[in-house]
């Protein structure tokens, strides 16, 4: 059986990753003078510390979280995805030769979305590409200021209790209880997206939705075949507005555009 302590730690990596791979890890040395405000902010460092990211993962997946730059600016977005795609495979290369460094393969799982899209669903967005390259960056922007998600992932960053985790060499239980605004915001960009890329590239918008529903999948699977008593614990420890990313059932009903699933806590 996996160890509670991994998949906590899997779904905590699942839901940073989707919206942490929207930032970018800034260089050492930037210039905080050249970058603009909303970067400035953006702590992704204290994110992946608060997490208790180790080193030795930080410098196989660094360069890779950084190539995503063009997720945060919104920026060639469609253009960027081979980049991506290239390294994310150097990342599990890099990791794969230090076989002590992710045992159990988090990274792996939390960033399979990236490697549904580059290995398994790469010939579909190859035939797409031209109609989304015009079409994603607007897509995004528009999402982003309907659902707050750079905004509340700042928030996040700059939170003086996650602040506190990273200090600590990183806290689960602290990073887990201030998920709920970043949920929210994950509960609006999956429909957002979803319609306004089905509607302006006829099938990509479903094809984009799959391939983001890939990490919570992996994690919801091993929960539920836990027994029920400790099942029951888990999802009552998780923010109800998180809820919907460990359980199978509300996973599918999202996967199949039943976007009410995100809210059945609410009712």
């Amino acid at each position: 059986m996996v160890p509670i302590k991994t998949m906590r730690a899997l779904f905590l990596s699942s839901l940073l990753f989707f919206t942490v791979a929207n930032g970018a890890v800034e260089p050492a040395n930037a210039d905080k003078d050249s970058l603009p405000q909303e970067d400035q902010m953006l702590d992704v460092d204290t994110i992946f510390r608060a997490m208790g990211v180790p080193y030795c993962m930080r410098k196989c997946i660094d360069p890779f979280i950084n190539s995503t730059t063009s997720l945060w600016y919104m920026k060639d977005v469609v253009s960027q995805a081979r980049q991506v795609c290239t390294l994310h495979a150097q990342a599990i290369t890099c990791l794969k030769n230090d076989q002590f460094c992710d045992h159990n393969k988090i990274f792996v799982k939390a960033s399979s979305s990236v490697q549904y899209m580059c290995a398994t669903k790469h010939v579909l967005f190859e035939r797409m590409e031209k109609c989304l390259n015009p079409v994603v960056d607007d897509v995004m922007s528009i999402c982003d200021k309907q659902c707050y998600s750079r905004s509340n992932l700042t928030a996040f960053s700059q939170d003086s209790n996650v602040k506190f985790a990273a200090t600590v060499g990183g806290n689960a239980f602290i990073v887990a209880d201030h998920l709920g605004p970043l949920c929210s915001s994950l509960q609006c960009t999956l429909p957002c997206v979803t319609k306004k890329l089905n509607s302006k590239c006829a099938l990509s918008g479903w094809l984009s939705l799959d391939m983001l529903m890939q990490p919570f999948d992996a994690v919801a699977v091993m929960i539920d075949q836990l027994s029920v008593p400790l099942k029951d614990l888990i999802t009552k420890k998780i923010d109800k507005q998180c809820r919907f990313a460990v359980n199978p059932t509300r996973l599918n009903r999202i996967r199949n555009g039943d976007f009410s699933a995100f809210n059945m806590d609410n009712l």
